[in-house]
């Protein structure tokens, strides 16, 4: 897995988000999905109170996959700003009305 990020990360021209994101068992219907809340789970950057304010717009509201799109991107400037541009890998999943972001750090 690791190795074919790193393969599109060199060989693809598309921005990172969509080089690095995995979606895991998400099917969001056209309407979106009620997501009441937003969880951000594994290598975590020191500064949570950015977290919440990317996420607080988002909750307890229906989103859809643009709307995932948009934080998937902001959750990757975030890391770049702080100096892991290519660094991670970010997938979420949507457990009962809970929206969940795993970011792993790519060794």
């Amino acid at each position: 897995m690791r190795y074919c990020v790193l393969i599109l990360l060199f060989f693809i021209s598309s921005p990172i988000l969509a080089q690095n994101v995995e979606t895991s068992q998400v099917s969001i219907p056209n309407k979106g999905v009620l997501v009441n809340n937003i969880v951000i789970e594994g290598f975590v950057l020191q500064d949570k109170n950015q977290f919440v304010k990317l996420f607080k717009p988002y909750r307890n509201k229906h989103i859809s996959s643009v709307d995932i799109d948009t934080i998937l991107q902001q959750l990757q400037e975030m890391y770049e700003q702080a100096g892991y541009q290519g660094l991670v890998s970010m997938e979420y999943r949507i457990i009962k009305k809970r929206l969940v972001f795993t970011i792993s750090l790519i060794k």
